[in-house]
């Protein structure tokens, strides 16, 4: 039986396309997830953009994610960057306390 630290190989298919991945044995159902979200905007956008080939959807959805990973990533720093403040903040209260 698998444990949480075994990899396992898993195939998921993306627009058609079969991808074998190594992944953690506790990840697969967030890797299935994200198969069945690309499928879903690749499903959605080849409706509503008959005319873009394949190749062209695929780019479009590598764009938009890679967007939303910039995004967070900014948003991850900003935020990281305001809890160091914050600690330091306590910190320098803290030592005024204790004075």
């Amino acid at each position: 039986m698998a444990t949480t630290r075994d990899n396992v190989t898993i195939e998921i298919i993306i627009a058609g396309e079969p991808i074998k991945l190594l992944v953690p044995f506790d990840q697969q159902d967030k890797v299935r997830e994200c198969e069945r979200q690309v499928n879903a905007l690749y499903s959605d956008w080849r409706a509503r953009f008959p005319r873009k080939t394949p190749f062209e959807l695929l780019a479009m959805i590598a764009y938009q994610y890679a967007s939303y990973y910039q995004e967070m990533t900014e948003r991850y720093d900003r935020i990281t960057e305001s809890l160091r403040l914050t600690s330091e903040s306590l910190d320098d209260i803290l030592e005024s306390v204790s004075e």
